[in-house]
């Protein structure tokens, strides 16, 4: 059985101002990667791992070759995926939090909304756990590191729980050193816990 690990990205400044990002980029803040030093050091604890993949925003592979270095791992070439991507928040891209809660009530509370110009919550839930299904099969026995988003960490999360989504993205906190780790049985996430190293 493969075991997956995974990381959120650094913060951001949309982080720090409280914008939502989605699909765009966002640089990190000054210190956006001391969370991630933390992260690297709970890590430490994992023998090895045999293959980093990362969501394709700067974010998220930016973090990724920051731990890469971290914990040694030089060889390793980081894979980026788009199915690891936050939710695609389309017109809500850039926007306050608050603003955009205002315009869009439905919005990270609504699953099956589909936000102008990007995706539902129930679409990218099916996405995120689509692509790790898909890499829970090209590898066996295999320890896996992911780094991503918290949107990523909450739809595999929901999933394993079996909770609704948008009910759980909000009352889920995944702050920028958490670790998860999770497996995957017969085609679903069959586990899915906080790793403290």
């Amino acid at each position: 059985m493969n075991i997956f690990y995974i990381a959120r990205h650094g913060e951001t400044e949309n982080n720090r101002a409280g914008r939502l990002s989605g699909w765009i980029d966002t640089p990190l803040t000054e210190n956006g990667l001391v969370p991630t030093k933390a992260a690297i050091e709970k890590l430490k604890k994992v023998p090895t791992f045999d293959a980093v993949y990362a969501s394709d925003l700067g974010r998220a592979f930016i973090t990724a070759y920051e731990i890469s270095r971290g914990l040694g791992l030089t060889e390793q070439r980081i894979i980026r995926l788009p199915g690891l991507r936050e939710v695609n928040y389309g017109d809500a891209a850039n926007m306050l939090r608050d603003d955009a809660y205002k315009l869009y009530p439905q919005l990270d509370r609504d699953t099956h909304y589909v936000m102008p110009n990007g995706e539902s919550l129930d679409q990218m839930q099916r996405r995120a756990v689509s692509t790790v299904v898909e890499l829970d099969g090209q590898h066996t026995d295999a320890t896996l590191l992911l780094v991503a988003h918290s949107g990523v960490m909450a739809a595999l999360n929901a999933s394993y729980q079996g909770k609704d989504f948008g009910a759980h993205n909000i009352s889920e906190a995944y702050a920028h050193d958490y670790i998860g780790t999770f497996t995957v049985e017969d085609g679903a996430i069959a586990s899915f816990q906080e790793f403290r190293g």
